[in-house]
């Protein structure tokens, strides 16, 4: 017998975080203007920096996403909670022995130049991402030995073996469904023209990007769930801070995710702007190049995390909003984090000791250890988290240069060059714990320090085939005492900030918990 997945299993429900979301003022805005009086309905989002690109499976792209979510669609998507909802798929089965997921797929569903969606194409997408081994899902694609289409609109995906957190998975990032009669030209997808100019299913269309400006879309008049409420869709590209948030207060933009601490207080006394709080398994954490030489010794790294003071990060960077973080898998997540085996107390003296210890031996100025860098995005209060952790290392002996770059600068960098010795990242530690291998597995594409250990490994590969929360919670838990004895990386404080919103806006992604996706503005509408 086989069991019916509509919604995700129950490991997920316990996991979900509730997002949030809030408001801004817009009368002073052209696009106020044009939502007046019943003229055209637009929403201006506050976007930090430029896309990437438009393909929105090659990269996870936290510019990109908000855009291509409502270009695109996938079998399955996850909502404000991050519980998996249907997209494509109208419900899903798995095999008793878990070794053949099977999605049924809507058969209204057309691409933006008319063409109709297809089994063809979601098979097409997935196995050009596993064939291609630089494209973020393409390792976990691995656990996939075949995709079969027993018609139009079925899809079975045939397992090398047990993964309850493969559906998941396919909600998340890099995972949209891509059109086959467009892409499979003979061009290498970087190549192909709608890398630039996106042909997608989503509720939107495409019309046009201005590099370091904006990325405008307009409504699809034939989505398959009903025409979008908002006419158009402007993403505006602000990177600086307080930049943006001037734009909410004088209404030109009318959505800002993660409002500056700072801004906090000013903005919950404007009765135009809708304030909540939003809290994600997405810990600040710094991660160290275990290929480094320096860093290989696990003293030093044990030293750096004794001399991190997160309680002084989360009051003056964050006004305690972001509290500190000690445990290896985010301590929001109960069932499944170890709050026993966790990173170092702040202790500078400690810090010391260690590194006299292990041999490590004053020069002139007092430093044991310099020439260490950390290489750090803009935004979001990073800049100032690592320079307080750079003052505080050098009390300890420990000498670190904060090198500031813009996003695509630090991704490019970091993660595709691997030119670091420690970074500061953030990142979503879900929509499963299986998150805590992706991140850190031998191997794994978001493993970016390259940390290696077999234990590790094989201990977060069996919790996947446990169906029981309690068993896989033992298992998760043994890993993370081992990350707490290694020390690959270092959590700092946990997520969670303000989110901004026009309050003239209703059915924003975060009213949409069971009915519609995380970023997506197919239902958004003015109030009446």
């Amino acid at each position: 017998m086989k069991r019916k997945l509509f919604l995700l299993v129950s490991i997920l429900t316990l996991i979900a975080v509730f997002a949030v979301g809030c408001g801004g003022n817009k009368d002073q805005a052209t696009g106020g203007n044009e939502n007046s009086g019943g003229g055209e309905k637009t929403l201006i989002v506050r976007l930090i920096g430029d896309p990437m690109s438009f393909n929105p499976d090659t990269l996870a792209d936290d510019n990109a996403y908000p855009i291509v979510q409502n270009l695109f669609n996938r079998l399955v998507k996850l909502d404000a909670s991050k519980q998996v909802i249907p997209d494509l798929a109208t419900d899903w089965e798995v095999s008793e022995d878990g070794l053949a997921i099977t999605f049924h797929l809507r058969d209204d569903v057309h691409w933006h130049d008319g063409e109709k969606v297809t089994s063809k194409d979601v098979k097409y997408t997935f196995d050009y991402i596993k064939g291609n081994p630089t494209y973020y899902m393409s390792t976990r694609l691995q656990l996939v030995d075949s995709i079969e289409t027993p018609d139009d609109y079925t899809v079975v995906f045939n397992m090398v073996q047990p993964d309850v957190s493969f559906i998941a998975d396919l909600g998340w990032y890099a995972t949209f469904i891509l059109p086959e009669h467009i892409y499979n030209n003979g061009q290498p997808w970087e190549d192909n023209p709608a890398a630039k100019q996106p042909i997608g299913s989503g509720p939107f269309k495409f019309v046009e990007h201005k590099q370091g400006e904006s990325v405008t879309l307009v409504a699809n008049d034939d989505y398959h769930e009903g025409r979008p409420k908002l006419d158009k869709l402007i993403f505006s590209i602000i990177p600086d801070e307080s930049t943006a948030v001037q734009a909410l207060v004088n209404g030109e933009i009318d959505v800002l995710e993660a409002v500056p601490a700072a801004n906090v207080d000013e903005l919950m006394a404007n009765p135009n702007i809708r304030m909540e709080i939003n809290e994600y398994p997405s810990p600040m954490r710094i991660i160290f190049n275990m290929d480094n030489e320096t860093l290989k010794d696990v003293n030093l790294r044990r030293a750096i995390a004794t001399a991190i003071n997160r309680e002084e990060i989360s009051e003056k960077i964050f006004n305690g909003i972001q509290k500190p973080e000690y445990n290896y898998y985010p301590s929001l997540i109960e069932w499944a984090t170890n709050s026993e085996d966790t990173a170092p107390k702040f202790n500078i003296e400690e810090a010391r000791r260690i590194l006299e210890e292990a041999g490590y031996v004053q020069d002139a100025d007092g430093f044991y250890v310099r020439g260490l860098t950390i290489d750090v995005f803009e935004g979001y209060g990073y800049p100032d988290t690592a320079k307080l952790i750079a003052a505080t290392l050098a009390q300890a002996g420990i000498e670190l240069t904060v090198q500031v770059h813009e996003y695509n600068a630090w991704d490019q960098k970091v993660a595709v060059q691997r030119d670091f010795m420690l970074e500061m990242q953030g990142g979503f530690m879900g929509p499963d714990p299986h998150a805590l291998y992706k991140r850190l597995g031998t191997g794994q594409a978001g493993n970016l320090g390259n940390y290696s250990n077999a234990e590790f490994d094989e201990l977060c590969l069996k919790a996947i085939t446990i169906g029981d929360m309690k068993e896989r919670a033992k298992l998760y838990k043994q890993a993370q005492a081992i990350l707490a004895e290694e020390i690959p990386y270092i959590p700092l404080v946990a997520y969670a900030a303000y989110d901004a919103n026009n309050a003239k806006f209703i059915n924003l992604p975060i009213d949409g918990t069971g009915k519609w996706g995380w970023a997506e503005y197919t239902f958004t509408d003015i109030a009446e």
